[in-house]
């Protein structure tokens, strides 16, 4: 059972963990610029102070395997008794391949990744610290990795981290187009948990909190730097954390992975190009079951029908500032059909109506264009 502090000033709460165990060495898994960008640096130097802190930052956003192996090779010199990471989505898990990886008695770290089976030991404990309201890294057991520029996502029990503190102070100073991305990001992850394929109760109890929670403060969180709005954009992008950690994300996400990985396009604003379109095609082709769900989505957003979804949904990019079609962005229009042919097959398995290749260039065609 994962432990969670959530709220203003939880950050403070590292310090009882490490003092409350026999913790001397600390691995501390950051993000660079967005380390000292967020105080971060400086709150954890005091709450630290005392212990042996090994810091390690030496990756980029999208986690390689030869950047894990280096902080592994770290990890193992210092040997610590707690892993801390604080950052961004890619960061918190960095710190996941590290700390699970470390741990399998020097297996080969690609077979692991292929065969999530040979994971026999949870290693030290992890405590995950977001300074951005979007990925929910936090609150999952899976964590994305590139091997040979092809896209994993390794998933075990153990790579839950036992402490999540979710503390929106660490936001105040995320630029705006970072905020608004990440906040879209948690939007989706919601709305893609409640129609899930494997939806149930207990996700979209979180899926459900965290949607009523984005639309009613995602504006002036990310606009107006509101701190309460802040502060319930932070707990709505753990709650759809915890949702996806039961159902994982689709195909809006599915799509998404090759705009990031190819042409740069963060991940939060990639994941919404295609949300509103795949919701369209999905209502579209879907079964009655299936369509009950979007309607509720539907009901969410104060929509009397998908198309005032989809309406909406571009209406709310704009006002974030997000370009809401691929036409507009500046990527090689000719490239477009790798979208297709690059879709991640485990994360389209969860959408919640088989979609054929047809369906997917549907999708695409009306994301570069619109409906």
């Amino acid at each position: 059972m994962q432990k969670e502090f959530i709220g203003k000033d939880s950050l403070k709460k590292i310090k009882e963990i490490v003092n409350g165990e026999s913790i001397k060495n600390v691995f501390l898994v950051t993000g660079k610029a967005s380390f000292q960008l967020s105080g971060a640096g400086e709150i954890l130097k005091n709450l630290l102070d005392g212990k042996n802190v090994t810091l390690f930052n030496s990756f980029q956003a999208n986690p390689l395997i030869d950047e894990a192996e280096i902080g592994i090779n770290l990890f193992n010199k210092s040997n610590p008794d707690i892993v801390i990471a604080v950052g961004g989505g890619s960061v918190l898990d960095m710190a996941k391949l590290i700390k699970i990886l470390a741990a399998q008695n020097n297996l080969d770290y690609y077979k692991i990744i292929k065969n999530p089976n040979l994971i026999i030991n949870k290693g030290v404990p992890l405590v995950a610290i977001p300074t951005t309201a979007g990925s929910g890294s936090q609150s999952t057991h899976f964590a994305v990795v590139y091997v040979n520029k092809n896209k994993y996502s390794l998933a075990h029990k153990y790579m839950l981290p036992e402490v999540a503190i979710v503390d929106p102070v660490l936001t105040y100073n995320t630029p705006k187009i970072v905020a608004a991305s990440s906040a879209m990001d948690a939007l989706s992850q919601a709305v893609e948990s409640y129609w899930s394929a494997y939806a149930n109760s207990e996700s979209k109890v979180y899926a459900a909190k965290s949607i009523k929670l984005i639309l009613r403060s995602i504006k002036s969180a990310v606009l107006d730097k509101d701190d309460f709005a802040m502060s319930e954009i932070a707990l709505a992008s753990h709650l759809a954390g915890k949702a996806i950690n039961i159902t994982k994300t689709t195909a809006p996400h599915a799509m998404s992975y090759i705009l990031t990985s190819k042409f740069n396009i963060p991940h939060g604003h990639a994941v919404s190009l295609f949300l509103a379109p795949a919701a369209l095609i999905t209502y579209k082709i879907g079964d009655n079951l299936c369509n009950d769900v979007l309607d509720e989505i539907c009901n969410f957003f104060e929509c009397a029908s998908i198309e005032e979804f989809y309406n909406k949904w571009i209406k709310l990019m704009h006002a974030l500032g997000l370009t809401s079609k691929l036409k507009d962005l500046s990527i090689d229009m000719t490239h477009l059909d790798l979208i297709v042919s690059n879709v991640n097959i485990e994360r389209l398995k969860n959408h919640p109506t088989l979609l054929n290749k047809k369906d997917l260039e549907d999708i695409v065609e009306i994301a570069i264009i619109g409906a």
